[in-house]
């Protein structure tokens, strides 16, 4: 049976009470002072729980942010309807990176190239080892007749067409008329893709960008895309005009835009419409492109 620590510490002074001799006066002190002690401490031992343990919670995990959706960019349209109605024209924007048609019109149509087909004189004289980077950059920049007469051969119309793969050039009816060499927007596009990868680049390319204001033969070589784009992008280009085919009169723009975009419109105009205003309406409509060639 449990008994209380008061009833305990009474016996125990009830026994000494009997027979005090049992104890010294120092010991009955100590007897008494336990006996009066609060129990709390009397049953200390007892009464006092072990130190409890200690848990330290699991940190919550801080959430990560949603990430914000990348935007899908709008694509970029444009449209030539009302620009220039009067001008016949084969129109092409491409796009290098993404190797695609930004935009085309009348791709598949053939027409003289003039001076255009330059690049292909070029690409030409520069595989043969027979021209210097000189002649190259006169014949191109300056758009020189004189370099390209001494350049030219017969063969070049029906061996780069092959060699790139331009399925609707047509060469010259006589083969010394290297300017009535008839390519398609699409042809010129290609052609210029060969060029950008070809050994000759280093030589053909700084000539395009050195396109300088008027042609050899004081022609304004600035319509079209130097006008269209002006100083928003760096541009290399091969202009081309003359008269007149089939009763028309063709003024064409071709280049490169921003190192990225191959630019080409051919046109045709009535003979009526004089080289002046030809050239701003072609320019109108590059400048009616002009969207694409900030697409992302």
């Amino acid at each position: 049976m449990a008994l209380c620590a008061g009833a305990l510490a009474a016996m125990v002074v009830t026994g000494l009470a009997e027979d005090p001799s049992a104890l010294g006066g120092a010991d009955m002190v100590s007897v008494a002072a336990a006996a009066t002690a609060p129990i709390s401490q009397t049953v200390k031992s007892a009464t006092v729980p072990p130190p409890s343990m200690v848990v330290t919670p699991e940190p919550v995990p801080t959430p990560e942010p949603t990430p914000t959706p990348t935007p899908i960019p709008t694509p970029v349209t444009v449209s030539l309807d009302g620009v220039a109605p009067s001008v016949s024209r084969g129109v092409v924007v491409h796009d290098l990176r993404s190797d695609r048609d930004l935009f085309a019109e009348r791709p598949d149509q053939p027409f003289p190239t003039a001076s255009v087909v330059k690049l292909l004189i070029a690409l030409d004289a520069l595989d043969r080892g027979a021209a210097s980077a000189h002649d190259i950059t006169r014949m191109l920049a300056a758009s020189s007749d004189t370099v390209a007469n001494r350049l030219w051969r017969t063969a070049i119309p029906r061996r780069w067409a092959i060699e790139i793969g331009l399925p609707g050039l047509r060469p010259p009816a006589d083969p010394n008329q290297w300017g009535d060499t008839r390519m398609t927007a699409r042809d010129v596009v290609a052609v210029y893709q060969y060029v950008l990868r070809s050994p000759h680049a280093d030589v053909i390319v700084p000539a395009l960008e050195a396109a300088t204001p008027t042609g050899e033969d004081g022609f304004d070589q600035t319509f079209g895309i130097p006008d269209a784009v002006g100083d928003a992008h760096r541009w290399g280009v091969k202009q081309g005009w003359a008269c007149c085919y089939d009763g028309r009169r063709v003024l064409n723009t071709t280049g490169v835009v921003g190192g990225r975009y191959v630019v080409v419109v051919l046109t045709g105009h009535g003979r009526a419409t004089g080289y002046p205003r030809a050239a701003v309406l072609v320019t109108e409509l590059v400048a009616a492109l002009t969207p694409l060639l900030a697409a992302p």
